[in-house]
């Protein structure tokens, strides 16, 4: 029992987990460059910058489905917060597609 105790990583400082968000978004914004260049959230309808890319990891087709990280993260908690539809499956689901999000898209949103 003692071995599974000390298996278990001991939980992020708030200023550690901020910082390994942050790295997961830029390397999610990197690997979907290519793909999102010229492209706008469907969210906030905002186009990807210096400041956050765009992303997308889902099923999504065409011009569909492209988003900041900070986007999807807010519209997932948003859903959690109003207490209504899929709640936490946002975090997990495109609200457009409605399929899972895979890849770097997956975990950036943790």
């Amino acid at each position: 029992m003692a071995e599974l105790v000390a298996a278990v990583p001991s939980l992020l400082a708030a200023d550690q987990a901020d910082q390994h968000y942050a790295d997961a978004v830029r390397t999610a914004v990197a690997a979907c460059a290519e793909d999102t260049a010229g492209q706008t959230c469907y969210i906030c309808y905002g186009e990807g910058d210096e400041d956050e890319g765009l992303v997308r990891g889902c099923s999504c087709r065409g011009e569909n489905g492209f988003a900041h990280v900070s986007c999807l993260a807010r519209q997932a908690q948003v859903a959690v917060e109003r207490r209504s539809g899929p709640r936490f499956l946002r975090w997990y689901i495109c609200g457009l597609c409605e399929q899972r999000y895979h890849g770097v898209a997956r975990c950036a949103l943790g």
